[in-house]
């Protein structure tokens, strides 16, 4: 009987430690970024009748690798930005972006650890981004007509004090940016190579 109880016990203590740590998760606070979008740029017209994406690129999850934890990946911003972007407005012909790189990675900064240094709020962690991708024009035949390619790269590093909330904020802040910088660079090879391909 004793062994009975010390089991049920035992589970009580497993099942009560369950429920608060699905309590605590449940009251940490989400939050709700806005949708990452480039609708309020005018679109670019193509002259095709089809438009692909594809991401052609190894994925890694593994440290120093950290876009899985952005609230919106730089593939993701990517993927975003053509869909808004490119328009279809032609007979024949196929535009193709292919996503060549979107990374995101955390580099632990070296702290000084003297003892005035203790007493000071360090940076810690610096995330590099990076985005590159190519835009093809193909024949009806799979023929490669035109080419442009473009890229963009942003750094930013947090302080040692700096909450995973407000981290969150900062990494969406940092693609937003990132974005920016790649939507400037090729929407400028777009206008100086595929003239010929605009409507």
């Amino acid at each position: 009987m004793d062994g009975m109880m010390k089991k049920l016990a035992s589970h009580l203590v497993i099942l009560s430690t369950v429920i608060l740590l699905a309590a605590c998760q449940a009251n940490i606070p989400q939050e709700n970024f806005p949708e990452m979008t480039f609708k309020h740029l005018p679109a670019i017209q193509m002259r095709v009748v089809d438009i692909q994406l594809v991401s052609n690129f190894e994925r890694n999850t593994d440290a120093p690798h950290v876009a899985h934890k952005f609230p919106i990946s730089p593939e993701k911003a990517l993927i975003r930005w053509a869909e808004d972007r490119l328009q279809i407005a032609g007979k024949k012909n196929t535009a193709r972006l292919t996503i060549t790189r979107a990374d995101a990675q955390e580099i632990k900064l070296k702290l000084d650890r003297g003892f005035k240094d203790v007493f000071k709020n360090q940076q810690s962690h610096r995330y590099d981004t990076f985005v590159e991708a190519q835009l093809e024009i193909l024949s009806e035949r799979n023929i490669r007509q035109a080419v442009v390619t473009a890229k963009a790269q942003r750094s930013i590093s947090v302080s040692e004090a700096t909450s995973l909330a407000d981290r969150r904020k900062i990494w969406y802040n940092l693609i937003e940016k990132l974005m920016v910088d790649f939507n400037a660079a090729m929407q400028q090879s777009i206008e100086k190579n595929l003239q010929g391909y605009l409507f």
